[in-house]
């Protein structure tokens, strides 16, 4: 029961202040605040102590409610334990926003901080303006008295009703409820709010014009969830209401599906609300909801949910809420709408939130089984509905043994579709099939560039990387994967698949859960075995003879400088010595090492020629794949070849001689047209300064076939 000293219910209107303080603490804090509320009772202060545990929102009782619209401030214990409290950060944002609506959010708040330092304490403003140290001493827990009874002074009435706001309106019904299982995503609902808010009153110094935010993050990681918390626990805020828009139900690859999806919920949004709802455009209905909102003149939500990639500035902008009334959170996966309004990124969970997911339906049994689920934690990299599955599948059985089920061969337990409670059907693919943008099924940049960055994971990728282990893997020409890898990472971008490296430019990962999906859902698991062969050979030692020059590193980790060339390599088998001599051969033999005679001979096939050595050098690194003798050193000696020499030789010429012969008249032969390209004399002096670096790469081959071919000449072919 609460304790109620000092005064009697009354039965007044609630600007009337019964309570001069409210006292909101954790449970786990309560011996605390034993010597710190008698010292504000003994200064005369009315003070409000809730002793019953309350850790939801079902369980703010009316009397908790009251309590705070008749209380003057509220006095919060904020410990580390404090924000993992809902109820106690329902009482929080209940006076931050009373606070807001007066002008000043800080002044119905007060913050004392028992912990050493202040990271947890949010929002930000409660942090840098009205936080207190805990008092270690009775001086100081008297000082500390009289700083509130100070603060009491400013302040003549009482919260009042009107912050109180739990459940407001929402359109379309029903209104979302939350989840029990919600873990934390504190900082980012104040981060929300703040952005929502940032034209009215800029808290923080910050970019952004406020009224609207977009939650962004990886399929399961909780945006949905966190967009509907938000709206449960600032509702208050919003007392025109709350409207939510579903877009999951389009189809996501078809932005005109998605659209209409949206046109038809906006008719259910005006049908409710008694408006008219027969236009046929969108802009049409929201003009006609935008004149209610202006009559009703009161703050609303206006949440967008599950917003797909592919749609057009002029569709992004019928998204928003057609009032200025209207603060418009949206949620997608996509990364490529950043330019659309201030983006909130939603990370995994950290151990510590994860932990408290897993073991949410059972506590580990001892301290194997303790670190079995903090290893499972790390497992799925905190991703939030992968924990909540192995959660239930942990009920009834250790976390050792789920820990084992994951990473055994066979079915795959995320793979687990979930079911509404009382209901057969599933409500949402697996975590381990939403993952993935799209089934890897077949030999595309962007199937070949998502198993790459799987088999890499954790480790990223830069694009100089992804376009030499491509061109090294075919089937592409090593004139076009200069484009194509950069298309594949826009379109798994749009997808949510891709996390840009902080530290790195150009340089991309994926999610330790998504890089599991990818490998073991991947119906072409031979291409996938050659990727991860060639991927493994090029992080070998040995690659460290690749040049490393600005631009040209394999990851996104530190640039290992070039190893001198050893005059002989030892250790080498026979199968790897057969390969590098016939490369050898067909090195030697070919225009480049040998020179091309000015006046003749011709630029094409002198191209064709180089090309076609770039597809034997890839025949020869698939012959040696399965070679077990490490290191090898063919590989790296290939991947020079390929990547520093020909493909960018043959990327630079080949497409500025095809542009050249497009132009070609009928009645003029091929190299007639040839000789009088203005850029023939450029390309022929390029192609001779290759001749020295290839004769490197053949003295290379020499040394591992212990043949020496360049020591007796041989005619060019």
């Amino acid at each position: 029961m609460a304790k109620k000293e000092g005064a009697q219910v009354m039965a007044a209107d609630a600007s009337e202040p019964e309570w001069d303080v409210f006292v909101s603490y954790s449970r786990s804090d309560a011996q605390k605040i034993t010597t710190l509320v008698p010292a504000l009772r003994e200064r005369g202060l009315r003070v409000f102590v809730d002793d019953t545990a309350v850790d939801d929102f079902a369980s703010i009782t009316a009397t908790i409610t009251d309590a705070l619209a008749r209380s003057k401030i509220l006095l919060a214990l904020y410990s580390a334990d404090y924000p993992q409290r809902r109820a106690c950060q329902w009482e929080l944002t209940y006076a931050y926003l009373t606070g807001q609506r007066e002008g000043d959010p800080r002044r119905r708040a007060l913050v004392i901080n028992p912990e050493p330092t202040a990271d947890h304490v949010h929002p930000v403003e409660l942090r840098d303006a009205r936080h207190w140290p805990w008092p270690t001493t009775p001086q100081a827990v008297e000082r500390l008295a009289g700083r509130v009874v100070a603060q009491v002074r400013h302040i003549a009435t009482a919260m009042g009703d009107a912050a109180h706001a739990p459940f407001v309106p929402w359109l379309p019904a029903p209104a979302r409820t939350g989840s029990v299982r919600f873990t934390d995503r504190l900082a980012e609902q104040w981060r929300v709010h703040t952005a929502l808010h940032r034209h009215r009153a800029p808290l923080v110094a910050q970019a952004g014009g406020g009224r609207s935010a977009q939650l962004r993050g990886m399929p399961g990681i909780g945006k949905s969830l966190l967009a509907q918390e938000y709206a449960l626990r600032f509702s208050s805020a919003f007392p025109g209401g709350i409207f939510w828009f579903d877009l999951h139900r389009g189809d996501p690859s078809a932005p005109a599906d998605t659209m209409d999806a949206y046109a038809e919920q906006l008719r259910t949004v005006l049908s409710a609300l008694g408006l008219d709802s027969s236009a046929v455009t969108i802009s049409g209905l929201l003009s006609h909801l935008a004149v209610a909102l202006a009559a009703h003149n009161a703050p609303c939500l206006w949440v967008v949910d599950g917003v797909p990639d592919g749609l057009s500035h002029e569709q992004l902008h019928l998204l928003q809420g057609p009032h200025l009334l209207t603060a418009t959170l949206i949620t997608t996966r996509s990364l490529r709408y950043a330019a659309f309004t201030e983006c909130i990124d939603i990370a995994p969970l950290a151990d510590t939130d994860g932990f408290r997911v897993l073991t949410s339906r059972r506590e580990p049994r001892d301290e194997l089984d303790h670190s079995a689920a903090l290893a499972l934690v790390r497992d799925v990299g905190g991703h939030p509905e992968a924990l909540d599955l192995l959660a239930d599948l942990a009920a009834s059985s250790s976390f050792i043994d789920v820990r084992n089920r994951l990473h055994a061969h066979g079915s795959d337990i995320l793979a687990t579709r979930r079911l509404v409670a009382g209901n057969s059907t599933p409500d949402r693919p697996s975590p381990a099939t939403a993952l993935l943008p799209r089934p890897l099924s077949g030999r595309t940049p962007v199937d070949d560039v998502l198993r790459l960055l799987a088999l890499a994971c954790p480790t990223p990728l830069s694009r100089t990387a992804l376009e030499d282990v491509l061109a090294d893997a075919g089937p592409y020409d090593p004139w076009e994967v200069g484009s194509l890898v950069p298309d594949a990472v826009e379109t798994l971008l749009g997808s949510g698949a891709l996390r840009p490296d902080p530290l790195r430019d150009q340089s991309w990962t994926v999610h330790p859960l998504l890089a599991r999906a990818a490998l073991r859902h991947d119906a072409d698991t031979a291409r996938q075995e050659d990727l991860r062969r060639l991927l493994l050979h090029a992080l070998t030692p040995a690659a460290s003879t690749r040049s490393s020059s600005p631009g040209r590193s394999l990851t996104a980790a530190a640039i290992t400088p070039p190893a001198p060339r050893p005059a002989v390599f030892t250790g080498t088998s026979p199968i790897e010595r057969a390969a590098a001599f016939d490369l050898q051969v067909e090195l030697v033999t070919r225009v480049g090492v040998q020179p091309l005679a000015e006046e003749h001979g011709s630029l094409r096939e002198a191209l064709t020629s180089l090309h076609s050595l770039f597809a034997t050098t890839r025949d020869v690194l698939h012959r040696v794949a399965t070679e077990t003798a490490t290191p090898l050193t063919l590989p790296s000696i290939a991947a020079t070849l390929t990547n520093q020499h020909l493909r960018p030789f043959l990327a630079t010429w080949h497409p500025a001689l095809q542009e050249h012969e497009a132009t070609r008249p009928a009645d003029v032969s091929p190299v007639e047209h040839e000789r009088h390209w203005k850029r023939a004399a450029e390309m022929r002096t390029e192609l001779a300064e290759l001749r020295a670096p290839l004769t490197s790469v053949a003295k290379d081959l020499a040394a591992v076939c212990g043949i020496d071919l360049l020591s007796t000449p041989a005619p060019p072919r």
